[in-house]
């Protein structure tokens, strides 16, 4: 028996390939937006996996600090705000991993909230991809710059550290394509192994990967 790992049910998006129709700048912007994608994919189908096998009331509170996911959310900005068809889901998906009691989580409910926006989001992120391939016609300059913008505005955020830092490196197979660059610096790994992992180290059970960018087995998945 195996067991399933965090590359699916929800396909991982392979890296844009170089071509002389696409300039070097719309290829790095689509394939940084690849990385975070599946970054987002690889912790999408984690919790998949693992949601209905987590009980113990500890195990349930750990589970819910890794669901803070939809910080993603903010990272797309008015994006979300304005695309039909998720918005109202994962809106819903946060306001429950934030507010729900150990003791009153129903794997159940959680499932139905999961089902109400990922459908429609993993085709918006899929789709993503070759529409940022195509805005080469309107200048790979410009969208250069609005890639680098939108990354200002998300660092300007009020992003958490000791969330961040652990749920990206834990999501991260550097395995996986050698056109996907981890963002962060080198010394994060063991700077989060060292400070930032340990406010919330429960939560970073339910990772698909190391703090070392390692694939591993997930501990809460059933064997098939």
């Amino acid at each position: 028996m195996t067991k399933p790992w965090a590359d699916g049910p929800f396909a991982l998006i392979a890296s844009p390939t170089a071509s002389k129709e696409i300039s070097a700048e719309t290829l790095k912007v689509a394939r940084d937006m690849c990385f975070v994608h599946n970054l987002f994919f690889r912790n999408l189908n984690a919790i998949w996996l693992q949601y209905e096998q987590v009980s113990k009331p500890k195990d349930v509170a750990d589970f819910m600090v890794f669901c803070h996911l939809h910080w993603s959310q903010r990272a797309h900005g008015n994006e979300y705000r304005t695309t039909q068809g998720f918005e109202k889901g994962l809106t819903r998906f946060g306001e429950y991993v934030y507010s729900v009691k150990p003791e009153e989580y129903d794997p159940k409910a959680f499932k139905e909230i999961l089902d109400s926006f990922t459908p429609a989001l993993v085709r918006h992120l899929n789709d993503e991809i070759p529409t940022l391939m195509a805005l080469e016609k309107y200048g790979a300059d410009k969208l250069m710059k609005a890639w680098k913008d939108l990354e200002k505005r998300i660092l300007a955020g009020a992003l958490d550290p000791y969330r961040v830092i652990p749920i990206l490196l834990g999501a991260f197979d550097k395995n996986f394509d050698e056109d996907q660059v981890s963002p962060l610096p080198w010394f994060m790994s063991p700077l989060s192994w060292l400070w930032f992992s340990r406010k919330h180290k429960g939560a970073w059970r339910f990772s698909p990967c190391t703090l070392w960018s390692q694939p591993r087995e997930l501990q809460f998945v059933k064997n098939t």
